[in-house]
């Protein structure tokens, strides 16, 4: 049995899968701008010793929020991909003659 024309595409589905990978490249871009914003240099004085425990601790929070934040940006792009592409393929799954 042969199926003539294309299957309608899964509108919904196709429109919340990019619309949440706009959402996760977004949230990308925003730790992209917190990264460029957090990752400066100390203001120190000349005068006063430089506090090594604080500065070295304080980098070490920044720097693991700013991992975990670009992992779950990263994994709400890819999960808005992965619902793009799925609804493209259920209804060719459905055009599947049945034997």
């Amino acid at each position: 049995m042969a199926f003539e024309g294309k299957s309608p595409v899964d509108s919904p589905g196709r429109i919340i899968g990019l619309a949440v990978f706009l959402i996760g490249i977004g949230l990308l871009v925003m730790v992209f701008v917190w990264t460029n914003q957090t990752l400066v240099a100390p203001a120190v004085s000349a005068k006063q010793p430089i506090n090594w425990g604080h500065i070295g601790t304080q980098l070490a929070w920044d720097i693991g929020r700013l991992l975990i934040l670009g992992f779950l940006a990263a994994a709400i792009a890819g999960r808005g991909a992965q619902m793009y592409a799925a609804a493209g393929r259920a209804h060719a799954e459905r055009r599947l003659p049945l034997e």
